[in-house]
C-alpha cells in the first residue's frame, strides 16, 4: 500500500471543509462540483504578488513539473549551497507519510547543518497583510520536512506579504504540535475515517458542498440545523437527537447539559428544527424595527486576504425617488480617501434618519476604521443609528433554511428577491476584486457595484417584508 502524501493544500481543504478531503478520495468524482473562483485563488494565494516580487531577484527556479523531478533538483541546488531557491519542492517521511511542499523560496542562512555551514529557511510570498492560521501550519510544516532534509529545523521563517514587507514567523513547539494533529486529522481521513456531519458557511467553498448537503438531507441530519454548534453534536447524538424530526420532538428540560449549546438556544434548535420539518415560517414575537423618515440600507464590500474595505453602498429611501450611493476604492491605497468621502456625505444628512444593516459586518469595519482614519461627530451620529435586521430576523421569526446570509433569506420563498448576477456573493465579490486589481478590466468592477446595489436592495426588500408581517 502506497504511503499517504500530505501537502500544504490541504491545511485549507480541511480548515474548509474536511469532507473535501474525503470526498477527493472515496467519492463519486461525477458528483464534485467545480471548486469556486474565490477558493481557487485560496489555493493559490499570492501568485501575481509572487510573479512581482521576484522580479529582479538573484535566484535559482525549479521548474521541472514532476515533484521527483523537482526534488532532485532542489536537493542538489542545496548541497551547491545556492542563495535562494525558487519553488523548489522538499519532502520527508514524517510518521509513516510523505509531506511534500513547495516553498515559495528557500533562503540560504548561516548555520550549521548537514549540508555544512548553511541551511535553509522557507519564505513564502502571500497576498495579505498578516500572517493566517493556515500559513503559520504551512510555514510550520516546511520547517519540519526541512529538519529531516538538513538535520537541522530552522528557527525563523517569513512570509513576504502584499506590500513587499518581511512578517517573521518562528515556529513554536505549540505550533510545531498543531501542525502535527492537523496532518494526523487530515490522514485519518485519508485512511477513511469518516468526518462527522457538519454544515457550516465556509463549506460553500468546497466543491463537494452539495454532496455534503445531499448526505445531511438523506439522513434528515442534525447538521442542517442552523446555528447549532457542531461541538454540541455528539452530546445530542448521544442523547437520541440524530435527526432534525428529533430534534423537532425533543423535550428541552428532559436533555442533559449539551457542550456549547444552553437550554435557551436549544428552544431556538427545537424551533428550527420544526421549521425545517414543516417547511413553514415559525414566529416568535412581532419585529420590532425602529422607524425613521430616512432610510438608509448599507452594505460594505470588503477584502480579508488584502485586509482592504472597497466599497461602501447604499440604497436610499424617503427623500424622493430612491437612489443608490456608492463610494469606492479602486486600489486598496485609496482605502483612506473612500472613508473621507464618506465621511463628507455623513454630514449632509439630515437630524433623522435610520442606517439598516444586516448582520454586523458594517458597523465593526467602519467602527475599526474611524479608529485608524479619524472619525467625526457627524460619524458618530451616523454609527447610533445603526439597526441590525439579522438580529431582528433571529428574534422574531425562523426560517426552513440551513444558512441566514441575506442571499440564503432573500431568495427564499417566503421574499423572492433574485440578484442580476448568477454568480453573486460576498466571496465572487472578493475575487472579482482581486481580477480587476490584477487584469483593470472595468467590467469586473462593475460587476462588484452590480451585486452591491442588489445587495443594499434586497436589505431594503428584507425590511419592506419584516413591516408587512408585523402589521400582520
Amino acid at each position: 500500500m502506497s504511503r499517504h502524501i500530505v501537502t500544504p493544500s490541504h491545511f485549507y481543504q480541511h480548515a474548509t471543509c474536511p469532507h473535501w478531503i474525503w470526498y477527493d478520495r472515496f467519492g463519486d468524482p461525477a458528483r464534485k462540483g467545480e471548486v469556486p473562483e474565490l477558493a481557487q485563488k485560496l489555493l493559490d494565494q499570492g501568485v501575481v504578488h509572487e510573479v512581482e516580487y521576484v522580479k529582479g531577484l538573484a535566484l535559482s527556479p525549479v521548474t521541472a513539473a514532476d515533484p521527483a523531478d523537482a526534488l532532485a533538483l532542489t536537493l542538489k541546488l542545496m548541497r551547491q549551497g545556492v542563495d535562494l531557491i525558487y519553488q523548489g519542492t522538499i519532502e520527508a517521511e514524517i510518521d509513516g507519510a510523505i509531506w511534500r511542499g513547495r516553498p515559495d523560496l528557500l533562503e540560504k542562512r548561516k548555520g550549521k547543518s548537514s549540508l555544512g555551514g548553511y541551511y535553509y529557511a522557507p519564505v513564502d510570498i502571500k497576498s495579505s497583510h498578516s500572517i493566517h492560521r493556515e500559513q503559520q501550519l504551512q510555514l510550520a510544516f516546511y520547517a519540519m520536512v526541512l529538519e529531516r532534509v538538513q538535520g537541522v529545523r530552522p528557527k525563523e521563517t517569513a512570509i513576504i506579504n502584499v506590500d513587499h514587507e518581511r512578517i517573521t514567523f518562528r515556529p513554536s513547539a505549540v505550533h510545531i504540535g498543531k501542525t502535527r494533529a492537523a496532518v494526523k486529522e487530515i490522514l485519518d481521513v485519508m485512511d477513511g475515517k469518516r468526518p462527522p456531519l457538519r454544515l457550516a458557511s465556509k463549506c460553500k467553498r468546497s466543491p463537494w458542498f452539495r454532496e455534503c448537503v445531499r448526505e445531511a438531507e438523506e439522513g434528515n441530519d442534525i447538521a442542517l440545523l442552523y446555528d447549532l454548534d457542531s461541538r454540541a453534536h455528539p452530546a445530542l447524538r448521544a442523547a437520541g437527537i440524530h435527526t432534525v424530526q428529533d430534534a423537532a420532538r425533543m423535550d428541552v428540560s428532559m436533555l442533559p447539559k449539551i457542550p456549547f449549546c444552553s437550554a435557551q438556544k436549544l428552544e431556538r434548535v427545537k424551533l428550527q428544527a420544526e421549521s425545517l420539518a414543516t417547511g413553514e415560517l415559525r414566529w416568535m414575537a412581532r419585529p420590532k424595527i425602529p422607524y425613521a423618515p430616512l432610510r438608509i440600507y448599507f452594505d460594505i464590500e470588503g477584502d480579508p486576504l488584502l485586509d482592504v474595505q472597497y466599497l461602501f453602498g447604499f440604497w436610499i429611501e424617503g427623500d424622493g425617488e430612491p437612489r443608490y450611493v456608492r463610494f469606492l476604492a479602486e486600489r486598496p491605497e485609496d482605502e483612506r480617501a473612500m472613508w473621507n468621502e464618506f465621511l463628507a456625505w455623513t454630514a449632509t444628512l439630515p437630524d433623522d434618519f435610520a442606517v439598516y444593516h444586516y448582520a454586523d459586518y458594517e458597523r465593526a469595519h467602519t467602527l475599526r476604521m474611524a479608529e485608524e482614519y479619524g472619525t467625526s461627530p457627524v460619524f458618530a451620529r451616523f454609527a447610533s443609528r445603526y439597526v441590525d435586521l439579522l438580529k431582528i430576523v433571529k428574534d422574531c421569526v425562523v426560517f426552513p433554511l440551513y444558512f441566514y446570509s441575506i442571499k440564503d433569506i432573500a431568495k427564499s420563498k417566503f421574499l423572492n428577491y433574485h440578484w442580476r448576477h448568477k454568480k453573486a456573493g460576498g466571496a465572487q465579490s472578493i475575487f472579482w476584486y482581486e481580477q480587476w486589481l490584477e487584469t483593470g478590466d472595468r467590467n469586473m468592477l462593475q460587476d462588484i457595484i452590480d451585486y452591491n446595489e442588489d445587495d443594499v436592495v434586497a436589505t431594503a426588500h428584507l425590511h419592506r417584508w419584516l413591516l408587512e408581517h408585523r402589521e400582520n
